[in-house]
């Protein structure tokens, strides 16, 4: 009750940085993108370089707590140690005011959830699975180094007009780092690789379901048969969200994906 109160409490106090305010006199706001698991993100202009960055500063009820202020140098951690084009380069970190921050890469680009809703994007099953490949080799990247990302959902998959990136390391954890309960709901929250493929399955049904024609008055049915899709294409989405057995390693659904590609589905 003390924590919820707690985080009430917190809640109210938070507001975004304003715009043109100057953080630890050197990164000026050009304006709020969001607020994640552990920080509130904003696009700044870097006035000693005059490049445009993005700083993540941790939000008050995580700094009131020490597991709060632990996961975000985590993620901090977990960013600098990756040297990929995939993912957002790390910059620098610092305080202000006592808040802690860090600065990386501003990667210019759209998510899916904006390409399909404002910029009209519908995407066929052999473009959904082309996408999800090229989310597959970041995936298989984090894995190689035994990390999980455990937030693959669609504001986290950018496309900057040639490649797909993937931000947002707030909930990322090494395996066998922390202790979360098999019984858990989310499996995309359990810190396997299972938990990520779980989230590249739901990942791709929004991918899917841009092409798909809502008709009022309908009853809902499954995925299964709203969705025109291969048998194949389905076979890999319910094997990745453990409906049928669960993938092992990315190598098994690529593998997958190729047949489906050089098959044509069926």
């Amino acid at each position: 009750m003390l924590k919820r109160s707690v985080l009430f409490l917190a809640n109210l106090l938070e507001r975004p940085i304003p715009s043109e305010e100057v953080i630890a006199e050197k990164f000026k706001v050009i304006k709020h993108l969001g607020m994640g698991s552990y920080g509130h993100s904003y696009l700044v202009m870097d006035l000693t370089t005059q490049q445009m960055k993005v700083l993540k500063v941790l939000r008050i009820h995580k700094r009131m707590t020490k597991s709060g202020r632990k996961g975000f140098e985590l993620e901090k951690g977990l960013l600098k140690s990756i040297n990929h084009p995939g993912f957002p380069l790390y910059f620098e970190e610092g305080a202000d005011k006592k808040i802690p921050f860090y600065t990386m890469e501003y990667i210019e680009g759209k998510n899916f959830e904006q390409l399909i809703f404002s910029e009209g994007w519908a995407i066929t099953e052999t473009g959904a699975f082309k996408i999800a490949e090229e989310l597959l080799t970041l995936i298989e990247f984090l894995h190689s180094r035994g990390i999980i990302h455990r937030d693959i959902r669609i504001p986290n998959v950018i496309f900057d007009g040639a490649n797909v990136r993937l931000i947002d390391l707030g909930l990322g954890r090494y395996i066998g780092q922390d202790k979360v309960g098999t019984k858990q709901i989310d499996l995309r929250k359990r810190i396997n690789p299972q938990a990520d493929f779980y989230g590249l399955g739901h990942f791709l049904l929004f991918l899917l379901y841009s092409n798909f024609s809502f008709e009022t008055h309908k009853k809902e049915k499954s995925w299964e048969e709203e969705l025109d899709i291969s048998s194949r294409a389905k076979h890999i989405i319910r094997r990745l969200l453990q409906i049928e057995s669960a993938y092992d390693d990315c190598s098994q659904i690529r593998e997958d994906i190729r047949m489906l590609s050089n098959k044509g589905g069926n």
